[in-house]
C-alpha cells in the first residue's frame, strides 16, 4: 500500500510537468510511410545546418498530420518554447477570425470607431475610413512607425495619431503596430486579452498549454510579435490552417475566414521585402510563398510555419538569421522534390541515418582547452568600466560564469566543456525589441545553456544560449589584455570590448 501511495504521489507530482510538456501530442511516423523520400529530408536538414551565419533551433516536418522528422540541435530541446517575432501575427489573425465568428466585429468595421476615447481631436485624412480588413492585409495607408513603442505607454492613441500617406486598402505596407491594433480591437470587443481568448477557444481544444505573450504597458497583447510557444504548437497551427480551421472534427474557426486569411488578398511588391518568397502576396497576417499554393507564418530571424496544402505538408523552422529566406529555399530545393503522392517502400538504412542526424545535432561550442594558465585570476571579481552594454562585473569560478547586468539580478550559469550545461536565468535574456515594458506578460522562466573553452592560455570563451527564448551571448575574457568582449547573436549586434580591473576576495 505504501508503495502504491508513493507511486500515486509521484505521478501526481509529475502531472503538471506532463501537461506542460505538450510535446509528442501529434502522431509520429516516418517520411517513407507518409510518401516522402527520406533522403530528401536528410538533404534538407543537412542544408539547414550548413547555412552560413545561421543557427537552427527547431525543425519539424509534418505530412498527413504525422510528424515524420524533427530536429532540435543541442542545447535546444523539443519542449523549449521559442519567441516567434512576427510569426505571432498569424495567431492574431485567428483571434480576429474568432471575434468575427462570434459576431463581435466585422471586416468592414472602422478601426477608429472602436476607440472613441483614444482618437485625437482631429483624425488624419482617411483615418476614419481604415477598416479591420485593412489592418489584416497591411493596407491601412498609415505612415509606419514602430517607434511608438518607445515614445508612449498608450500605443493605441499613438497609432491613431499617425498621418496616412496612402488611401486605405490601396497599398501593402508592413506594419507591426497595425497588428497590435488588431489585438487591441479583440480585447476591446471581448473584454479578454487575445491570449485568454485564444486559450479558451483554440489552445485548450488543441492541447496547447505552453504559451505566453508580451503585453503593451497598458496590458494589451502586442499582436505583431511577442508570442512564445513550442515548435509542436507551430506544427499544430499548420495542421489547423491546412484543415480550414477544423481540429480533429471540431470547427474552431470558420472555414470562410481561414481560407480568406491564407489566400492572396493584396500584392506586396509595393513594399520593400526580401526577394523570392517575400513578394508572392499577402493574406490576413499570412504570407503567400514561392511554391505554388503554399503560404506561411513568418517571423524575424527565421521563424516559419510553411504550409503546402496540395501535399498536406507543414514545415516548422525556428532559428536565428537576419533574412531567413535561405531556409525556405532548403524546403523548396531539397525537400519538395522528394514529396510523392503515395507511401514509399520502407527506407531503413536512410531512416537510421536520419535518426542519428537528429539525435546528435548540436550547435557548435567554443573550441579550445579545458584549462587555462594557472596564474589567471580565476575566481576573482572582474569589475568592468562603465559601458553601453550594461555589464557591471563578471567572475569565473568552478565551472560557473557569474555576472550582473545593470538593473538585473546577478546570474550564475554553469558551463560545460564540449557539452552544454543548463541553468535557470534570474533576469531576462537579450532582446532586439526596445519597447517600453518589454517582457511584460511573459513567464520569467528563462533558461540558459553555456559551454566554454580556453582558446589560449589566458583567453576564455563562453557561449550562452537562451534556450527557451532565441538569443545567445558570447563572452571572451582576455586576462592578458584585461578586457571582456561581449556580443549578442542578433545580426549586426555591436561588439563591446570592456576593460576590467581585478578584485581579489
Amino acid at each position: 500500500m505504501k508503495r502504491r501511495n508513493l507511486l500515486m504521489s509521484l505521478l501526481l507530482s509529475l502531472l503538471p510537468l506532463l501537461l506542460a510538456a505538450q510535446v509528442g501530442d501529434l502522431p509520429r511516423s516516418t517520411p517513407a510511410a507518409q510518401g516522402i523520400d527520406t533522403r530528401a529530408v536528410i538533404d534538407m536538414m543537412d542544408s539547414l545546418l550548413a547555412l552560413s551565419d545561421c543557427e537552427i533551433h527547431h525543425v519539424m516536418v509534418v505530412r498527413n498530420g504525422h510528424v515524420v522528422a524533427e530536429l532540435h540541435p543541442a542545447p535546444y530541446r523539443a519542449d523549449d518554447a521559442h519567441t516567434l517575432y512576427s510569426a505571432s501575427k498569424t495567431f492574431t489573425a485567428l483571434a480576429v477570425g474568432l471575434a468575427i465568428d462570434d459576431n463581435r466585429l466585422r471586416l468592414s468595421d472602422r478601426v477608429a470607431a472602436f476607440f472613441p476615447d483614444k482618437c485625437p481631436d482631429t483624425l488624419a485624412a482617411d483615418m476614419a475610413a481604415v477598416t479591420v480588413r485593412d489592418l489584416l492585409m497591411m493596407a491601412t495607408g498609415i505612415k509606419v512607425d514602430d517607434g511608438i513603442r518607445q515614445r508612449t505607454d498608450d500605443w493605441v492613441r499613438g497609432w491613431l495619431a499617425q498621418p496616412l500617406i496612402y488611401r486605405p486598402g490601396q497599398y501593402f505596407q508592413y506594419d507591426t503596430m497595425g497588428s497590435f491594433m488588431l489585438a487591441a480591437i479583440v480585447q476591446r470587443v471581448t473584454g479578454k486579452t487575445m491570449l485568454q481568448y485564444l486559450d479558451e477557444r483554440v489552445f485548450q481544444p488543441m492541447h496547447i498549454t505552453v504559451a505566453d505573450w508580451e503585453q503593451s504597458p497598458d496590458g494589451i497583447n502586442t499582436g505583431g510579435g511577442g508570442l512564445r510557444v513550442q515548435a509542436e504548437t507551430l506544427a499544430k497551427l499548420g495542421i489547423l490552417l491546412l484543415n480550414h480551421g477544423n481540429w480533429q472534427g471540431r470547427q474552431l474557426i470558420s472555414r470562410e475566414f481561414v481560407d480568406a486569411a491564407c489566400a492572396k488578398q493584396i500584392d506586396c511588391k509595393h513594399d520593400t521585402v526580401p526577394p523570392t518568397d517575400g513578394n508572392q502576396g499577402y493574406g490576413y497576417q499570412v504570407w503567400r510563398s514561392k511554391w505554388p499554393g503554399s503560404y506561411r507564418a513568418d517571423g524575424a530571424f527565421g521563424q516559419y510555419v510553411v504550409m503546402v496544402p496540395q501535399c498536406d505538408l507543414v514545415v516548422v523552422i525556428n532559428g536565428m538569421r537576419l533574412y531567413g529566406h535561405a531556409e525556405l529555399a532548403c524546403i523548396w530545393n531539397q525537400l519538395m522534390p522528394g514529396v510523392h503522392d503515395q507511401p514509399l517502400t520502407a527506407q531503413d538504412k536512410l531512416q537510421r541515418r536520419l535518426n542519428a542526424l537528429c539525435r546528435n545535432a548540436s550547435l557548435s561550442w567554443p573550441q579550445g582547452k579545458r584549462q587555462g594558465d594557472k596564474n589567471n585570476p580565476v575566481g576573482a571579481t572582474l569589475t568592468l568600466q562603465d559601458n553601453d552594454y550594461g555589464l557591471q562585473w563578471l567572475k569565473v569560478e568552478n565551472g560557473v560564469l557569474h555576472y550582473q547586468m545593470q538593473g538585473q539580478p546577478a546570474e550564475a550559469l554553469h558551463m560545460g566543456y564540449c557539452q552544454w550545461q543548463y541553468s535557470a536565468l534570474n533576469g531576462v535574456p537579450p532582446y532586439s525589441i526596445k519597447a517600453r515594458n518589454r517582457f511584460d506578460g511573459l513567464n520569467h522562466d528563462f533558461e540558459a545553456a553555456a559551454a566554454c573553452a580556453w582558446t589560449s592560455p589566458t583567453t576564455l570563451v563562453v557561449r550562452v544560449h537562451h534556450v527557451n527564448w532565441l538569443s545567445a551571448t558570447t563572452f571572451v575574457v582576455d586576462f592578458t589584455a584585461s578586457t571582456v568582449t561581449v556580443q549578442d547573436n542578433f545580426p549586426r549586434s555591436k561588439q563591446y570590448v570592456i576593460p576590467f580591473t581585478v578584485t581579489h576576495s
